[in-house]
């Protein structure tokens, strides 16, 4: 019998690193061409989702074994983990942007180095260096998107948990946030068009649901309320249900149809609260069983790509911009040049300044296996 058992984060998952190479690996490849047929945004989806079910199962364990989370370490482990090494590549990126003749507003500089990129964007957009080649910060909209669900999260979780209600909380957050975005859609979109620019729209309106905060927060909260349940006296009760052959088989089809169904309101709307679901349900069937599927995601090639990938969705954006300000065309040779910056950047970032971060981390209460591992 197919037996599902939601790992325990107090000890290294490796398929988790795998899953995150996969999931590093659609993004780089759908933006350096490949966006017909790799889903990237999905990429970017199942980051949210790993992170809340790592960062909130960490949060629990802090508070069942010492009462409360420290919040000054938790605050200081994320700056850490993600400040040093995008401070770096925005003030590489960014020189390099201003020396091939961009311009950029001090407005746009404090948004980019303090997580405001994705609603920047959205509502005065940064400017192309070349009809070819993009600003090499919009892809900064996610790590964005996390940063401000964590500003908040570690308070609200510790206050929650108290009064045990941290579960519904959660799921009426992704049922609100459900709710949200269908009220843009009928506020901003008109029959699978955009609608007029401005308020709560933004300006950049074919991507207002899919770079805010507001409508995508429920990606990560999907994760920690699994990681909730994870924690609490119905977990065996959740891992028979998330072992049953038809729950796994409803899971499976919903997420081919986030893929199949190209509808604007389906896209909009519902496809970010259905691949959360499904995720719910498969990445524990993936990553907590022994089956094929783990045996793959915990080869040394994927696990390597997965603690790079940090580093690799950094540089990736940065890479592609100074390819297309290079070559213009899409060619092997615009390819070569971006893959190779990708690499050597995420490389120096890897060895020069994220693993030494991983002692003071460590100092914090990090339990990091490298500098790139699991977890905050």
């Amino acid at each position: 019998m197919f037996q599902v058992s939601i790992p325990r984060v107090e000890r290294y998952v490796p398929a988790l690193d795998g899953m995150r190479a996969g999931s590093v690996l659609l993004v780089i490849l759908s933006h350096f061409g490949l966006d017909n047929v790799l889903p990237g945004g999905f990429g970017v989806t199942v980051f949210f989702w790993i992170s809340g079910f790592l960062i909130t199962s960490q949060l629990v364990a802090e508070i069942q074994r010492n009462g409360r989370i420290n919040l000054g370490n938790f605050y200081l482990r994320r700056f850490l983990r993600l400040m040093p090494a995008s401070v770096f590549y925005i003030s590489v990126a960014g020189l390099g942007f201003i020396l091939a003749g961009g311009t950029m507003t001090p407005v746009a500089w404090l948004a980019t180095y303090f997580y405001g990129a994705n609603y920047y964007d959205l509502f005065f957009h940064y400017p192309w260096l070349t009809e070819e080649a993009q600003n090499p910060f919009t892809h900064l909209w996610s790590l964005a998107v996390e940063e401000h669900y964590y500003i908040v999260w570690p308070v609200a979780l510790a206050f929650l948990v108290r009064r045990n209600i941290a579960v519904k909380v959660l799921i009426a957050l992704c049922v609100v946030v459900l709710a949200w975005r269908f009220y843009l859609y009928q506020t901003c979109f008109i029959h699978d068009a955009p609608g007029p620019p401005g308020g709560v729209c933004g300006d950049l309106v074919l991507y207002r649901t899919y770079k805010a905060t507001d409508t995508r927060l429920d990606s990560i909260a999907w994760g920690a309320l699994l990681a909730l349940l994870a924690a609490s006296d119905l977990r065996g009760r959740v891992e028979r249900l998330l072992s049953s052959p038809m729950v796994l088989a409803a899971a499976g089809v919903m997420l081919l149809l986030t893929f199949v169904f190209r509808g604007g309101e389906f896209r909009e709307v519902w496809r970010y609260t259905m691949q959360g679901v499904a995720l719910t349900v498969l990445i524990p069937a993936v990553c907590g069983t022994g089956g094929p599927l783990r045996w793959l995601l915990e080869r040394p090639p994927l696990v390597v790509i997965g603690r790079l990938s940090y580093s690799l969705y950094l540089w990736h954006w940065g890479a592609i911009t100074y390819a297309a300000y290079i070559e213009p065309t899409q060619n092997l040779a615009w390819v070569a040049r971006g893959v190779m910056v990708t690499v050597l950047g995420a490389l120096f970032s890897y060895y020069a300044i994220e693993r030494p971060m991983v002692a003071l981390r460590r100092r914090a209460g990090s339990h990091a296996v490298s500098a790139l591992a699991q977890g905050d």
